[in-house]
């Protein structure tokens, strides 16, 4: 859309007096902005201060300074620069500025509150900005798609009030459409106390809803992305997820010369900035298919040859050749032909006698890490194949040994790294497997039990895991339907209140508190 504003289609929205869907702001702290030398103060939903390269939440506005400490990952410049980014229900524009500041080719910033946008565009020409495009218009009426999608705060909107679509499948097959690489959602539990004063999922009874709960929102999620991730919690009745549409990611970093042609890369990212230094990796098909070259800076690459040349048999790749070059060092390994964990659980998770051989597998894996003195310390989903049906564990760049401590980057085990502490194979291994067993099962419990407890997973001896598998009487079928939980982050951060689930009377006290708070605002004189 080339114009400066869009027009909001009325067809389907909701006849109400107050005409609330068009206001969706009517009850926030209402806008303002401060404009002063080298800084810009802006107030309403979002209450934050911008700087030339920074933007940051004032102290009023813990929930924003929450989500921003979740997404900031998504916003690296390394992965950002001269990519598209779409804000929807953008507001005070903070994410829009975020993504701006941090290499964004171009930005569009959506709302349906004009108010709002003034402010925008006044902030961005305090600072001579170009890269912001703030439109007036509804997510419904916006078919532009960008590399990045922001929609935070939105679903229940989206779901029965400012449009009409009136099924969560609909809503993020929606949002779906509009993502070329991530899109970063916010569920909002209908217990939360936004949806319980405003009534969303109440409006349009016209319409035919096929539900809001968060089981519906989730399977919408893994039927349109190839991988979906928990980012975290930023309220206890909201969620932060990211859907993406490609399982590897490919930018191709000037920091490593191109070894082949584009078109046979298989996957190209940033990997992390360590101690000053900036590391990469990237994957490239062989013109045989029997091999793949991995390419990292420094000596990434070699470090990984050597780790692996210490693992022997069928569960780890074999390595072919390993050299040094100017500014990269490159791995030549075979092929996994196969396929990643998360495309093949459905097969392996057939059956549960089926299941458990494959986790008898894994189990086979950390004990011959064990007996190598290897700590893998990035076990997850994306690094488990499936050869064959037999369990392949693959990318050893952070592995270290005993004898030889290793980099330690703060990434390393994803959702998968224990909490508050430094990765733990065993324990990894257990959330992969959380996710490769049938949500609600209670089969393999026993086994996950001991992997699993913080407290004992370093200490869990192979032999009794391997017991509790042979152990287990499994039938021929499952007891639940085939589908796959997606894995919490339970790691806390650092300065804030543990959220638990809302059976602890801990959690029923701060919900309740918000609720007072959020009443207080919303009716105070």
């Amino acid at each position: 859309m080339s114009s400066e504003s869009a027009s909001v289609s009325s067809a389907e929205m909701p006849e109400t007096g107050g005409a609330l869907w068009s206001q969706p702001n009517k009850f926030a702290r209402p806008p303002g902005i401060e404009i002063q030398a080298g800084k810009v103060t802006i107030h309403g939903y979002q209450e934050f201060q911008l700087f030339v390269r920074e933007v940051k939440p004032l102290p009023i506005d813990e929930p924003l300074a929450r989500k921003k400490r979740l997404v900031e990952v998504y916003f690296n410049p390394e992965i950002l620069a001269g990519k598209t980014v779409l804000d929807l229900g953008a507001n005070g524009g903070f994410f829009s500025f975020m993504a701006c500041q941090n290499g964004a080719r171009q930005v569009v910033s959506l709302d349906m509150d004009q108010a709002y946008l003034d402010l925008i565009r006044q902030a961005q020409s305090a600072f001579g900005w170009k890269t912001i495009r703030p439109i007036n218009g509804a997510v419904q009426d916006w078919h532009e798609p960008a590399d990045l999608v922001l929609a935070f705060a939105m679903v229940h909107w989206l779901y029965s009030c400012t449009a009409n679509y009136g099924s969560l499948e609909a809503v993020v097959r929606k949002l779906a459409g509009l993502s070329r690489a991530i899109l970063l959602v916010e569920w909002v539990a209908p217990e939360d106390p936004a949806i319980r004063f405003f009534k969303h999922t109440e409006w349009n009874p016209q319409v035919d809803k096929a539900g809001y709960n968060r089981e519906a929102f989730e399977g919408a999620m893994r039927k349109q992305f190839r991988k979906v991730e928990v980012i975290g919690p930023t309220s206890p009745t909201r969620m932060l997820y990211a859907g993406h549409c490609q399982p590897h990611e490919v930018t191709l970093h000037a920091a490593l010369p191109l070894l082949a042609p584009a078109d046979h890369v298989i996957s190209s990212r940033w990997l992390c900035e360590y101690e000053g230094r900036k590391y990469y990796s990237r994957v490239y098909a062989d013109a045989s298919h029997n091999r793949i070259i991995k390419q990292t800076t420094f000596d990434l690459a070699l470090h990984e040859a050597k780790i692996l040349s210490r693992l022997q048999g069928p569960h780890f790749p074999r390595v072919i050749s390993s050299e040094q070059r100017d500014g990269c060092s490159v791995l030549v390994m075979e092929r996994i032909a196969g396929a990643g964990l998360a495309e093949a659980r459905a097969v392996i998770s057939s059956t549960p006698k089926r299941l458990a051989a494959f986790l008898e597998e894994c189990v086979t894996i950390l004990s011959q890490l064990r007996a190598a003195a290897i700590r893998h310390r990035d076990i997850r989903l994306e690094n488990l194949w499936v050869r064959d049906g037999h369990a392949v564990l693959i990318d050893f760049g952070w592995a270290e040994t005993e004898d030889e401590p290793h980099l330690n980057p703060g990434h390393l085990g994803g959702l998968e790294r224990i909490p508050s502490g430094p990765a733990c194979d065993t324990y990894s291994m257990g959330r992969v497997f959380e996710q490769i067993i049938p949500e609600n099962s209670k089969l393999f419990a026993p086994l996950l039990q001991s992997m699993l407890n913080p407290d004992q997973a370093r200490g869990v001896a192979i032999p009794e895991l391997e017991q509790v598998l042979k152990s287990l009487e499994l039938p021929e079928t499952w007891d639940v339907p085939l589908v796959f939980p997606i894995p919490r982050q339970l790691e806390v951060q650092p300065g804030e209140p543990e959220i638990r689930p809302r059976g602890f009377s801990a959690a029923r006290a701060r919900f309740w508190k918000r609720c007072r708070a959020f009443c207080h605002q919303i009716f105070r004189p």
